[in-house]
């Protein structure tokens, strides 16, 4: 019995602690991704919205839209932009997204584990966006039909009512 005991706190100890599913009046929960150069980031303190793209038609319409965009436009707006690519193939991944995205003039952080998609809400077709108080409190979520939806809300500085 004690050897049953043990296999189960080991076995329980090696799984990766989920931080539960993002929800509107707890604090957002943090995350630490890698960017398309490898660079290690963390949700910043100052990061008052999260732009999220789950689908590789979403990624490609905010691509466009952030590339004419002058440098620093997502931190002028305290803003992060995740990209979901944990369903595209490593090897596709490898050989042609990230030398692709090595390309783009902003930073995009890259989430590559199923937990992701289960800690932060999506909605087929639409753009994820987190709206986070000074406190990084989740104040609200919106999902969105196009990027100019995420550059008015970005714009107003908070999500606008509908």
């Amino acid at each position: 019995m004690k050897k049953m005991l043990l296999l189960f706190v080991v076995l329980m100890a090696s799984v990766p602690a989920h931080a539960g599913m993002a929800e509107v009046g707890k604090p957002f929960p943090a995350y630490t991704l890698q960017d398309q150069f490898g660079h290690t980031n963390t949700l910043s303190p100052s990061t008052r919205f999260v732009v999220v793209a789950s689908e590789k038609g979403i990624s490609e319409k905010l691509n466009e839209w952030l590339k004419p965009k002058e440098q620093g436009y997502l931190a002028a707006h305290k803003t992060e932009y995740v990209s979901d690519i944990e369903p595209m193939p490593g090897i596709i991944t490898k050989m042609f997204a990230l030398p692709k995205m090595k390309k783009y003039p902003f930073t995009l952080l890259l989430a590559t584990e199923k937990s992701f998609a289960q800690t932060y809400p999506h909605q087929k077709g639409k753009i994820a966006l987190f709206v986070l108080d000074e406190q990084q409190v989740l104040s609200e979520i919106r999902f969105l039909d196009a990027p100019a939806d995420v550059e008015a809300v970005l714009a107003a500085g908070s999500a606008p009512r509908e």
